[in-house]
């Protein structure tokens, strides 16, 4: 059963412990790595690119459409770094395909893999890709704004115990049942 998504930073958590998990042999899958550290290669860096406006759920939570990308980073003088890189994308690409990460979040939808264009990283001898993917999430308390006014509760009952003259059988909506099933 799905986890209800409390914070970004589950999510960012949930996110590098599913990519550990899947990229066993990788030595470093990390979410925003201090910089000047320099990690362990081949490396995936995960960070949150952009968060946009997505379905609004109704329910007082914000709907929100998350960009996520992961640097991969692969040492350009190691033998058939070129190759290693984007076999590391495509593994990548595998690993976040329609993956919730136990969270109740859209599932990720891959965008795109290409070459990271990064000056500071071809001076320190290194390649790297850059991979795109998005979940539609839910962000905040779900709230109904409105007193209830009506005076009426909705009551459960199961068959063939149903109907006028069996109302005592029936219990309220999200409580235990009245009979034993």
């Amino acid at each position: 059963m799905s986890e209800p998504l409390q914070t970004i930073e589950q999510l960012h958590e949930a996110i590098r412990a599913g990519l550990a998990a899947k990229l066993h042999d990788v030595p470093t899958v990390a979410h925003y790595p201090a910089s000047g550290a320099a990690p362990a290669l081949p490396a995936v860096l995960i960070e949150l690119a952009q968060l946009a406006a997505a379905r609004d759920p109704g329910n007082g939570e914000m709907g929100l459409l998350a960009r996520f990308q992961a640097r991969i980073v692969c040492d350009a003088a190691a033998a058939g770094a070129a190759l290693q890189v984007r076999a590391l994308a495509a593994r990548l690409a595998l690993a976040v395909h329609h993956e919730t990460w136990n969270l109740a979040i859209g599932a990720a939808q891959f965008v795109q893999a290409s070459p990271a264009l990064d000056a500071e990283l071809a001076a320190a001898g290194q390649l790297a890709w850059l991979l795109d993917w998005t979940h539609e999430i839910d962000l905040g308390q779900p709230a109904w704004p409105y007193e209830d006014s009506s005076g009426a509760a909705l009551m459960l009952g199961l068959e063939p115990d149903t109907g006028t003259g069996r109302e005592a059988q029936y219990w309220p909506a999200g409580a235990a049942p009245a009979v034993s099933i």
